[in-house]
């Protein structure tokens, strides 16, 4: 395993413009929030944009000039708040490379289309963007240095970034200057995926680090362990009850993670048999996608494929494919899980099946990811608390289900795993931190301060002895 290093260069928060030997480094979007993230990197004469996301929930922004004058994108995986506006740079017209693993280009068509659906775009419309898509899209292989522009004067390489499918870091490489952009990072020993890329290239300065910060503000306290118990223990009390447990469930990432979970209790016999219903079209398409890339699963996962046990599926596993199939459910006596999109109750399946089940004590939601405020998912945790009512779909809603929330799935590093992450990086010049609300990614470079200082006072009462100050700045 590589080594860490000490990080002693600065690290910035909410900062949007970063020097570079030949150029600048400079952050579109995901700036003071955690989503939209979109950043414009400058070597020479050549102009990159890494990522063009959408601002999702409160966030919000306006698509800017800068990102259209570029020579090629660079996308580091297939959430929307890296790629929600790329039909937008697309209709500006925009005709040039776009450069992303294979994995990331076949989830982002997924999304992309998904996304243009729920904005009512017509069929033909949808077509001729996908097609569009298609055409300039450049697949590229994890840790293959391509020369992009033909001169030798820029190269690009994609590192493992752990965080779903194909997604990755990206390495911009120029005669005079080096840049990593982290995209979203995952958690080291997260089911399925790979763990983010430890093993950098010594030798050259890295100018600028733009690293996200999600999670800058806090450690997850649930270890994957916890999640399989307290999983196991909501599912048998529910099963018990012969109850519907109905999950909200985000399409991509989400709905993967949650199968491997219970293809583990599963098989292990630690629940009793009950079916398990995967009622959303865009989680099937992602689902197949997986299985369809498993040679970028981690090696527990393909020990499991080598035995014969496909993480992604198990006995009494059914998949919903027809709208009239899904209405169905709701008239089928329980025990039964439902995973169902969205994430957040904003739209999806899910909705007719909380408008069934919310009133029903003897149901049990069962949400897996953070409920925003505003959002019918927060509305119902809220609402549960009094015994309120919640309007879905123009109805009011009586809430007297049974609430739950497994808690640890976030598919995004905490505070030291960045950190560590970081520490990986050789001779780092500067790190910008985006992707984070302002206080998480202030609280990170205290932190982090906090947390130099603490070495450089170990080191001292060591055979090495540390000169350097620790320079953070927010």
């Amino acid at each position: 395993m590589a080594s860490l290093s000490p990080i002693l260069a600065p690290i910035l928060a909410h900062t949007e413009n970063h020097p570079i030997p030949d150029g600048e480094v400079r952050l579109l979007g995901a700036v003071r929030q955690v989503t939209g993230a979109m950043t414009r990197v400058e070597t020479g004469r050549h102009r990159l944009l890494v990522d063009c996301g959408l601002a999702q929930g409160h966030d919000s922004m306006v698509f800017p000039d800068a990102a259209r004058d570029v020579d090629a994108l660079v996308l580091t995986h297939g959430h929307l708040d890296h790629i929600g506006n790329v039909p937008t740079l697309l209709e500006g017209g925009f005709d040039k490379p776009i450069y992303a693993t294979q994995a990331t280009l076949q989830i982002a068509k997924l999304s992309l289309e998904d996304s243009l659906g729920m904005q009512r775009a017509s069929d033909r419309e949808i077509a001729r963007f996908l097609e569009h898509f298609q055409k300039l899209s450049r697949p590229l292989p994890y840790e293959q240095r391509v020369d992009l522009f033909g001169d030798s004067r820029v190269s690009l390489s994609f590192h493992e970034a752990g965080h779903i499918l194909g997604s990755a870091s990206a390495e911009i490489l120029s005669s005079a200057s080096r840049v990593i952009v982290s995209g979203d990072l995952g958690r080291p020993d997260s089911p399925i995926l790979r763990d983010p890329n430890t093993a950098w290239e010594k030798g050259r300065p890295v100018d600028v680090v733009v690293m996200e910060s999600t999670y800058g503000s806090r450690d997850h306290d649930h270890s994957h362990d916890d999640i399989e118990r307290d999983l196991e223990r909501i599912l048998k009390d529910a099963i018990l009850h012969k109850a519907k447990v109905l999950i909200p469930a985000f399409a991509i990432g989400r709905t993967q993670t949650l199968l491997w979970f219970l293809n583990n209790l599963v098989e292990a016999h630690r629940i009793p048999p009950v079916p398990v219903f995967i009622d959303t079209p865009m989680g099937l398409a992602v689902t197949n996608t997986y299985r369809h890339f498993q040679r970028l699963f981690d090696k527990e996962s393909l020990d499991k494929l080598a035995r014969g046990d496909d993480p992604l599926d198990f006995a009494d596993l059914f998949e919903i494919k027809k709208g009239k199939d899904s209405h169905r459910l709701d008239d089928i006596e329980g025990p039964m899980i439902i995973i169902a999109g969205s994430g957040m109750v904003t739209g999806g399946r899910i909705i007719g099946h909380m408008i069934d089940g919310l009133p029903n004590p003897h149901t049990t939601v069962l949400f897996v990811g953070y409920q925003a405020e505003g959002t019918p998912g927060r509305r119902i945790q809220d609402a549960a608390k009094h015994g309120g009512r919640v309007r879905l779909n123009g109805e009011e809603v009586t809430v007297r289900a049974r609430i739950a929330t497994l808690k640890g799935l976030s598919a995004h590093a905490d505070r030291k795993e960045l950190l560590a992450w970081l520490g990986h990086i050789p001779d780092v010049r500067r790190v910008a931190l985006h992707h984070g609300d302002v206080a998480a990614q202030e609280s990170f470079v205290s932190w982090a301060s906090g947390q130099r200082t603490e070495h450089a006072a170990h080191a001292s009462h060591g055979p090495a002895h540390s000169h350097g100050e620790p320079t953070t700045e927010a």
